[in-house]
């Protein structure tokens, strides 16, 4: 693959993905200080950044997602380790209904499906109730 500029945005019946260069840094950084209340303009900046990066070099896809309903920027979802033998499908959301996670977890295993078949995976996901933990684990087997 030579760019992975076409794969995005992404649209799923309750989402929108795109690069996080597509969301208002505001946006982004009030994310942010959900999990660390330092989180500034020059932080968030330099991760938006090294995200771009990662993404340009082929080694990790992140989008940054927002709710189709109001445009809320809820978090971050992505396939990351694209080099190693095992590839990392992370997502980190605000608190949500687990169905609603599920629906993004999903179209993160379709993409590592479509583009890394050939690659093992394991999940990163945040948060991660017992049994949205259980239903991640019948994918694995």
């Amino acid at each position: 693959m030579h760019s992975f500029e076409g794969l995005r945005p992404i649209i799923t019946n309750h989402f929108y993905f795109d690069w996080l260069t597509k969301f208002p840094v505001k946006d982004v950084i009030a994310f942010q200080q959900r999990q660390d209340q330092d989180a500034d303009l020059d932080n968030t900046s330099q991760f938006i950044n090294a995200t771009m990066n990662d993404i340009m070099s082929q080694k990790g896809l992140l989008w940054g997602i927002s709710n189709k309903n109001d445009n809320q920027f809820i978090g971050v979802a992505g396939i990351a380790n694209l080099n190693d033998e095992t590839v990392t499908i992370y997502v980190n959301v605000i608190s949500m209904d687990d169905n609603e996670e599920l629906e993004i977890i999903k179209r993160m295993l379709q993409m590592k499906e479509n583009y890394f078949a050939d690659k093992p995976h394991r999940f990163m996901i945040k948060p991660l109730s017992d049994s949205l933990d259980k239903q991640i684990n019948n994918f694995n087997a």
